[in-house]
């Protein structure tokens, strides 16, 4: 039995790590520098017996299904000191595994101690519900009720029943009975994370509706009519934050680099809008200011305590025996439960909520901002590297961490700019081989830039008016070896390749992923990360429904995940804003990424008529590295498109950059046809 006495997960074998104290987990004044991995994990199924489980899931994501995460949400972050933005961590009474995908793999091996067992997420691995189904056969695997996905929970425990009856036609025994998900009372890690910073509450603003480009109740009304018509439901369930924000035209700053704020939303066919706000203690004046109240009360809103969000008042809100719509991904099982006990009936989205499609269908205001931040925020980016080259051509040092700073005292100098959009990767050598690297002030492999090392920075900003995300790759001072200039131009040939696609309405990233990376593939080379992602109007640097992927992923797997072709199969549609971000990694030597931000227009070029075209329209306007270009390996097509871009990069910056007569030279210089 799970709950059975062992010795070895009593409490009292433990002591507290920096002063001994037996049968305490954490003194009063613990130092957290002297808590060892081992130390957590032993605490950890210390409470596995006291909850009667054999396991626990610790997911990355929030109570809201957030990719980026409050501090005091970061508890896989806490628990393996892998600090990667994806990863799930599985403890059970004898092991610790960690699961994460190719981007995280260099990050994870040099973050995790040898006490956790790194479960690599390659296609031909398995995944981590069949790891547990060969694993805990028969077994309790504790869970928060308020993180997991209802729809993953159903998923697994449909999967593992169809597993175990195949199993049972030769050996009927318990042991071949399937795992079990416990929803538990309790956050396990939060049980033993005695430092675990406090829940933000910070102030809630307006999103100005010349900015947002459409008043809340217009946006309300869209939402209603997809949920009464399309989904024949009587309401819907809002958990997403970006979505909230997007919905009600308000931004806050409860999760660092992105403007959103805690909360939950519910939005009937008929009647008001349910807004819950105060995660900390319910405080909804001290959030909202009468001004946003007041405006969100002229659009039907009504406030209530985010603790109020609960399966005892939230069906009091709704009709008797209501359809309630939930979008898939997002929605926990503490959501189902809440509409499920109150005598509702849970309506999942087929994909994702009518929210996510009408937020990521960018209208004219949200674009005009767009264009314009992602002009200012080039130009940050421009002065900041025209000054880079002149100090290290001078034969100055700086370190890594030190120089994502220097980036951001560039930003703030920006009108309208917030906070950054993401923390910056400011990496260089071989750290720029680590995909989503992050500088450590201090830190043991924290580098030194010097003359002929390659520098990949990728960065972005926060602005009222839109949102950044930029990677560039440069060599100062040194010429690069053959070796970098042929990954780096393959790298800008499949980036350019993609920037000059031109298609037909209703083709999938799925598709135009291939444009990125068919100059690699020519090389037999590849890279481990999407190519494209969504990117929200002064809103989250990633969002959905669409990314352009997949195409060097297997099929028979892409067939065998629902969340895949949904994701890889939605059109590119018009007014979508996405990233451009094609790579070459050597790992331990060097790594090369371009990034730019594209709009996706309609086609300067007139087809046949019997079919409308789309194009990428590029707002990014920083030169790519002539270093490491070979123009050689550029077909004349690719030049143009180099040369043209580059063309309007000095025609935009140029007026902007102003009495900057450093970066004047550099951006002339770097924009110089080929």
């Amino acid at each position: 039995m799970a709950g059975a006495p062992d010795p070895l997960f009593e409490l009292s074998k433990l002591s507290c790590p920096c002063c001994y104290r037996p049968g305490v987990a954490f003194c009063e004044n613990v130092d957290m520098a002297k808590v060892t991995p081992a130390h957590k994990i032993a605490l950890l199924r210390v409470l596995l017996c006291e909850e009667d489980v054999d396991a626990y899931i610790c997911l990355s994501q929030d109570n809201h299904s957030s990719e980026y995460v409050s501090s005091c949400d970061e508890r896989r972050s806490y628990l393996t000191n892998f600090s990667g933005s994806a990863g799930v961590a599985l403890v059970t009474r004898s092991e610790a595994m960690l699961f994460t995908d190719s981007r995280y793999y260099l990050q994870a091996g040099n973050q995790l101690s040898s006490d956790w067992r790194l479960m690599k997420q390659e296609p031909s691995d398995p995944l981590i519900e069949d790891v547990i189904f060969d694993k805990l056969k028969g077994k309790k695997v504790g869970i928060d009720p308020y993180q997991f996905p209802n729809s993953k929970f159903k998923q697994w425990t449909e999967k593992w029943t169809k597993e175990s009856a195949k199993l049972k036609r030769k050996d009927p025994s318990p042991s071949n009975n399937p795992p079990s998900l416990v929803p538990l009372p309790r956050n396990l890690v939060d049980a033993m994370w005695p430092t675990r910073p406090p829940i933000p509450q910070n102030p809630v603003k307006l999103h100005p509706d010349s900015l947002a480009g459409e008043s809340v109740p217009s946006k309300l009304g869209r939402v209603r009519k997809a949920v009464s018509e399309e989904s024949k439901a009587d309401a819907i369930i809002i958990s997403a934050l970006d979505q909230i924000g997007w919905l009600f035209n308000l931004r806050g700053s409860d999760i660092m680099c992105n403007p959103v704020f805690f909360s939950y939303a519910l939005v009937t066919s008929e009647g008001a809008a349910h807004l819950f706000l105060g995660r900390r203690d319910g405080n909804v004046d001290a959030v909202l200011d009468d001004e946003a109240r007041a405006k969100l009360g002229e659009s039907g809103v009504e406030i209530h305590a985010y603790s109020d969000f609960n399966a005892e008042f939230l069906p009091s809100l709704l009709p008797e025996k209501a359809y309630v719509l939930v979008e898939k991904g997002t929605c926990s099982v503490a959501i189902a439960e809440c509409v499920e006990r109150g005598g509702g009936s849970v309506v999942e989205t087929e994909w994702c909520s009518p929210v996510e499609l009408f937020k990521a269908k960018k209208n004219s205001a949200e674009i005009a901002g767009i264009r314009d931040s992602a002009r200012r925020d080039s130009v940050a980016i421009v002065r900041f590297l025209a000054w880079l080259e002149e100090e290290v051509l001078a034969g100055k040092v700086y370190r890594e961490a030190e120089l994502a700073n220097i980036l951001n005292t560039y930003r703030l100098q920006v009108e309208g700019f917030v906070d950054e959009s993401f923390e910056t990767i400011s990496s260089v050598g071989r750290n720029s081989s680590v995909i989503h690297y992050k500088a450590e002030a201090g830190a043991e492999d924290e580098l030194e830039l010097k003359a002929g090392d390659v520098y990949l920075l990728d960065s972005g900003g926060q602005y009222i008016d839109g949102t950044t995300d930029v990677t560039r790759t440069v060599c100062f001072g040194k010429e690069p070896t053959e070796a970098q200039r042929a990954g780096y131009t393959a790298c800008l040939k499949g980036h350019i390749g993609l920037g000059s696609a031109r298609f037909p309405v209703g083709t999938c990233g799925l598709v135009l992923d291939a444009f990125a990376r068919g100059p690699l593939w020519q090389k037999g080379l590849d890279y481990g990360h999407g190519t494209g992602h969504g990117i929200g109007a002064y809103m989250n640097v990633h969002e959905g429904p669409f990314g352009i992927s997949g195409s060097s992923r297997p099929g028979n797997l892409i067939r065998k995940s629902p969340f895949a072709q949904s994701m890889l199969l939605q059109p590119i549609l018009e007014g979508y804003y996405m990233s451009n971000e094609p790579g070459y990694y050597v790992d331990g030597e060097f790594g090369f990424r371009i990034e730019s931000d594209c709009v996706t227009v309609k086609s300067s070029e007139p087809g046949d008529g019997k079919k409308e075209y789309l194009q990428f329209e590029t707002v990014t306007k920083v030169p790519m590295s002539r270093a490491l270009t070979n123009p050689l390996d550029l077909s004349e097509e690719e030049k143009k498109w180099l040369n043209d871009y580059h063309s309007s990069c000095l025609k935009e910056l140029t007026p902007l950059l102003k009495e900057d007569n450093r970066a004047n030279i550099w951006l002339k210089r770097m924009c110089a046809p080929y």
